[in-house]
């Protein structure tokens, strides 16, 4: 773990200490406390200080001083296994580590306030003020709703029961514009009021017969100047029991809303099942999409590094291109320099006569397809698609191929024949190493969702001006008559 120059090596030995060490294991302790400090990968140091509450005894004074000089770590990932593994190792109520904790629910990123408050809630004793007047603090003010949701779960745990500060704060946040939030909310009013109505009238009564039984061995005054205390009692109580049912009518008006919301949004998804259903009959004009979905799902399993440079087997239809414009065009249709040489599909778009010759060979590509010269599997069998797995901005996982000469000759050749579901050889490349697919990802992709190819503004220049006739005709890319599909590159 302290010799292996690659941090997955390293993370995976600081995971396998911290799964297959004892409790209390000193050796292994050892190790991981002097692995925090000295790796220089943040992942590295987010698992050994994960580890490191796995094996280190509670209260242990090595494990806390490692796991509170991480909590200054400069990754936010760090800091937060740091916290989780503080609430396994750390006493309640200590004062160090409160402090620390403290100092953590301000922290610059929103994950990191939610873990210490979840820790500091679990780690102090019901009733600590200071403890409560954080989490006030930070449920009004905390612009994040999942550090507002542990606020009011914590708040639950440790007011104490009838706080008044504690019932305004939970009552406001009844208006919280999170579901979670207001949820947790009404869970910890139930959980810090008074108690319920009929258990007040029984204790009021069981109290009552008492004082009769001693009533009836006191004399006249001092039964008259009991009778007025209770008069007094009932009172207070009846008064209290306003309050509450004033309390219980707001709660009701604001369930009567939130029933109202939760129906509108059943029909909103009534609707949205509805147009699922017609997008089920897909299958009637694109059978293979069943099995391109069932493909598309295998993709998180396959976004480990431990499948990188990995021969898979994918339907053309899965594949996304990773830019949308050719080799160097970058954003505004910029060349993109030196960068472009290494693309497999990379071609100067300023010389009219290479693109025609470009254009050209991908139909002689496709025409091969087409006429059964080659094969997908045999294209793709001496060198395969490379091609990344990426997960996007709509949390669906993707797999995105460099070589764009090759997967424009497939795309039109599958787009010819729908019934049949073409499969290409693919080869896993890492976007995360440092040589050089990770530096291709980096430097090529132009965080699109890969649907959409474009072709070069050379190449739409030209469709332009031969219309007028000025430059170029399609008919003079090819001896057979020009088709919809040659128009479209």
């Amino acid at each position: 773990m302290q010799q292996d120059r690659d941090a997955y090596v390293r993370q995976a030995a600081a995971n396998a200490l911290g799964q297959g060490g004892r409790r209390s294991d000193d050796a292994a302790l050892s190790a991981l406390v002097q692995r925090s400090a000295a790796d220089p990968d943040a992942g590295v140091r987010r698992v050994v200080s994960g580890a490191i509450g796995q094996v280190a005894a509670r209260g242990s004074p090595v494990a806390l001083s490692a796991l509170l000089a991480r909590l200054e770590d400069k990754d936010g990932g760090v800091r937060r296994s740091a916290l989780k593994a503080l609430e396994k190792v750390a006493d309640k109520d200590d004062e160090q580590v409160m402090s620390s904790l403290f100092s953590r629910t301000t922290d610059v990123e929103a994950f990191v306030r939610h873990t210490a408050v979840e820790t500091l809630s679990k780690l102090t004793e019901e009733g600590n003020d200071e403890v409560v007047l954080r989490l006030l603090e930070l449920l009004e003010v905390d612009r994040d709703a999942r550090v507002r949701w542990s606020a009011a779960d914590g708040l639950g745990r440790l007011a104490a029961r009838g706080d008044s500060r504690v019932l305004s704060a939970l009552l406001a946040r009844l208006d919280d514009e999170s579901d979670s939030v207001r949820r947790a909310a009404a869970i910890s009013l139930g959980k810090v009021t008074f108690a319920p109505l009929q258990e007040l009238e029984l204790q009021e009564q069981l109290r009552q017969e008492r004082h009769i039984a001693e009533l009836e061995h006191s004399t006249r005054s001092e039964v008259q100047a009991l009778q007025t205390a209770i008069r007094k009692m009932r009172e207070a109580h009846a008064e209290e029991v306003q309050q509450l049912k004033r309390r219980i009518a707001g709660l009701e008006e604001q369930h009567q809303l939130d029933v109202s919301t939760r129906d509108t949004h059943i029909q909103r998804c009534e609707a949205d099942l509805e147009k699922q259903g017609r997008v089920c009959r897909v299958d009637e004009f694109m059978p293979c999409a069943s099995v391109v979905t069932r493909f598309l799902g295998t993709l998180p399993g396959l976004a480990s590094p431990g499948n990188y440079g990995t021969e898979i087997v994918a339907p053309v239809w899965a594949l996304r291109c990773v830019r949308s414009m050719p080799s160097g065009f970058g954003a505004g249709g910029r060349r993109g320099g030196a960068a472009s040489a290494k693309a497999e599909d990379a071609s100067p778009t300023g010389s009219p006569g290479k693109d025609k010759r470009d254009l050209l060979e991908l139909f002689e590509l496709f025409e091969q397809l087409s006429t059964g010269k080659v094969t997908p599997l045999e294209l793709t069998e001496n060198k395969p698609l490379d091609v990344y797995i990426h997960k996007g901005e709509d949390d669906a996982y993707g797999l995105y191929c460099c070589s764009r000469h090759r997967l424009l000759a497939l795309l039109m050749r599958q787009a010819c024949c729908r019934n049949e579901c073409i499969t290409v050889r693919c080869i896993l490349r890492s976007k995360d190493d440092c040589g050089y697919w990770g530096w291709h990802w980096n430097n090529f992709y132009d965080g699109g969702d890969g649907l959409n190819v474009q072709p070069s503004p050379s190449h739409a220049l030209r469709g332009s001006q031969s219309a007028s006739g000025a430059i170029l005709s399609p008919r003079s890319l090819t001896a057979r008559p020009s088709s919809p599909l040659a128009l479209a590159f």
